[in-house]
């Protein structure tokens, strides 16, 4: 290391610190995984840690000041009770700037560099370290600045002290941590630019040490990691084409198909058929399961589904297909469209239009003109097409849990439902309007035979859910589907209502929840300033969740305010401990996705909560931080639990 280029390069960068924290971990408590978003020195106040970075073991002791660069995994163990200062900064060379600057930054870069020393004057440092982070809590514009020409005072001396005696500095493995990165983040949106940012260098520079180390560019080498993680998921999954593309980074399933054969020569699917056979033969055991990460907008979740799997103890969705029960489901089909042959049937066509139209019938009776009005066949317009229903149907089977709590709000209980994500069949808040009403599978597996069994007059469905069992479905009895599942359940309870012939009940306890939300928004006043943070932890993932989710449709409607990584037009944003600050607020509210009997998410819950970045947050400090019910925050998603949500909001904000 030349320090006079290192002390070229400090004099010539814009400094800008970014956070200074004051972190504290019990004995044997582990702060893991933590990657660090910027540049950062961490300066021991007391006690001793074990270190681990990027797999490399050190140690950390009292009076030593470590600095690590942008994007290094961070392992701490505590030995000891361990209490250290952590100053996050930003060195950014201004440009235009002269070439052998330019040049000097990308061969040497001491922003980037790892190395460890004891300060001449500890006591110096822990008490400039103390100052900074005292302004920090509250800073303004003044004390900021004030906090910079400290960070300055420090340098100074640091640098000072590498001037003299010198220091051995491990230079950051741009390969290896570029690799440690996709293995991550495939799932998610990576560019070579991105990637480079990530790692405080240049695209350039990355391309090129890429190369020469593993004979190939970083993002051939990230197709190729995506496309053998999908493999695995084609051979001992039953998940969708769409899924799997969606799992390993891909949005279009068209794109990743065209991907996966240029790399393999075969289509995924003719690899499924060809390979999967032998090597569940060879390999009974599964892999591990895949987090389904969001890789861009969706309206209700990251793959189409809200990975409600994990409630199942059999794990991942089943894929529909051809099978036993599939041919007796036909042949129960059939014998239902033999019996009903002369009755009306349905009809569909293409369309894209949800609502529904009025269709003319002649009266050839004084008793079908006296009932005219009741028994008018009507074109129901859906996600599918068009729907001719006949009157109003008796028998219905419904397959989501926010459209059964459509059918009860306005007074229809169906003959067949799909389970509820949680309870034993139903959530506790419909159990009792439910008795007796057939269990017809969960909403990612229906059982068409099942289905078809309880001859119902008409099956209300999901585009998202159960597109590829659509027309098997319609064979049974006329078939409605929602074009989504969205945070705003009222689109499609609309759509519900007006399919059961139950318009004007609909729109009356619509009507009646939206006067009561009115009505609470009004007593609200200033309490509606409280920053609503909402969390979901589970076994592969923790999120938070924004606007377009069930939860924050009802706070957006109160006009209560959220954090700002929450105040979007979004889904959801899965989180890693490096941007725990996310969850921050004045209150958080969370729940857990677990299935009966595990105790894995609750395990997450545990880890995450005595991270130390946890604990730095000020719902954390406030003791702000509620456990709610998932069945009605969350997963319901319809009529009652949106009442039920507003009741326990009206508790906690004590509206009068």
């Amino acid at each position: 290391m030349r320090i006079s280029d290192h002390i070229i390069l400090w004099n010539h960068v814009l400094i800008r610190v970014m956070d200074v924290r004051r972190m504290m971990l019990e004995p044997g408590e582990v702060m893991r995984g933590y990657r660090v978003p910027t540049s950062a020195f961490l300066y021991v106040t007391s006690g001793s840690a074990e270190l681990h970075i990027d797999g490399i073991e050190s140690r950390l002791q009292r009076f030593h000041v470590l600095h690590v660069g942008k994007g290094l995994s961070l392992d701490i163990a505590a030995v000891e009770q361990l209490e250290y200062f952590m100053v996050l900064y930003k060195a950014t060379l201004p440009l235009p700037s002269r070439y052998e600057l330019v040049n000097l930054m990308e061969r040497e870069n001491p922003f980037q560099l790892r190395y460890t020393l004891s300060p001449k004057f500890p006591i110096s440092w822990l008490q400039k370290l103390e100052h900074m982070y005292q302004i920090w809590q509250a800073p303004s514009s003044l004390d900021k600045f004030k906090v910079k020409t400290l960070f300055y005072q420090l340098l100074y001396e640091l640098v000072e002290q590498l001037h003299e005696q010198g220091v051995d500095v491990i230079r950051p493995d741009l390969v290896s941590q570029a690799i440690y990165y996709m293995e991550e983040h495939y799932q998610e949106t990576v560019t070579l630019e991105a990637l480079a940012e990530t790692l405080e260098c240049t695209s350039r520079q990355l391309l090129r040490l890429f190369k020469n180390q593993m004979n190939t560019s970083p993002i051939v080498y990230l197709i190729g990691l995506r496309v053998n993680k999908a493999k695995a998921l084609l051979v001992y999954t039953d998940r969708t084409l769409k899924e799997i593309s969606e799992s390993v980074g891909y949005a279009d399933s068209y794109y990743f198909s065209r991907i996966f054969k240029k790399q393999e020569g075969i289509s995924p699917q003719r690899f499924k058929e060809s390979y999967g056979r032998e090597w569940r033969r060879n390999n009974p055991f599964p892999v591990s399961k895949y987090p389904i990460v969001e890789g861009g907008l969706r309206r209700y979740s990251s793959n189409g589904y809200e990975n409600h799997y994990h409630y199942r103890e059999e794990g991942d969705s089943q894929m529909y297909k051809k099978s036993r029960a599939w041919m007796t489901a036909m042949v129960v089909i059939c014998f239902t469209l033999l019996l009903s042959a002369c009755s009306t049937g349905s009809t569909t066509t293409p369309t894209t239009t949800s609502g529904v139209t009025p269709v003319p019938a002649a009266s050839s009776s004084p008793s079908a003109a006296a009932n005219k009005e009741a028994d008018a066949p009507r074109v129901i317009k859906h996600a599918m097409g068009e729907t001719t229903i006949k009157g109003t149907p008796s028998r219905v089977v419904i397959l989501t849990n926010e459209g059964t709590e459509a059918l009860l709000a306005v007074g229809v209980k169906p003959v067949g439902a799909v389970m509820s994500w949680l309870g034993e069949p139903w959530y506790d808040h419909i159990k009792n309007d439910m008795q007796n009403v057939t269990v017809v599978g969960d909403e990612l597996q229906p059982n068409i035979e099942l289905i078809a069994s309880l001859k119902p007059d008409l099956i209300i469905g999901n585009k998202v859910r159960q597109e590829k069992i659509y027309d098997q479905l319609k064979q049974i009895a006329p078939t409605v589907f929602a074009a989504d599942l969205v945070g705003d359940w009222k689109v499609n309870f609309k759509l519900y209502s007006e399919t059961v012939n139950k318009k004007d009940e609909g729109e009356k306890v619509m009507a009646a929840f939206d006067k009561r939300v009115a009505d609470v928004k009004a007593k609200l006043g200033s309490k509606a300033a409280t920053k609503v943070s909402l969390v979901r932890f589970s076994a592969t993932q923790v999120r938070i969740y924004q606007k377009q989710t069930f939860a924050g449709v009802l706070l957006n409607q109160l006009g209560i305010a959220r954090p700002e990584s929450q105040e979007k037009d979004s889904f959801i944003e899965i989180l890693n401990k490096e941007n725990i600050a996310k969850m921050d607020g004045d209150v958080l509210f969370y729940f857990v996705s677990e299935a009966k009997g595990k105790t894995d998410a609750a395990n997450v819950v545990k880890e995450w909560m005595n991270d130390p970045l946890f604990k730095n947050l000020n719902v954390t400090k406030a003791n702000k931080v509620i456990q709610v019910d998932e069945g009605i925050w969350n997963s319901a998603g319809g009529y009652k639990a949106a009442n039920l949500l507003l009741d326990e909001l009206i508790k906690y904000f004590d509206v009068k």
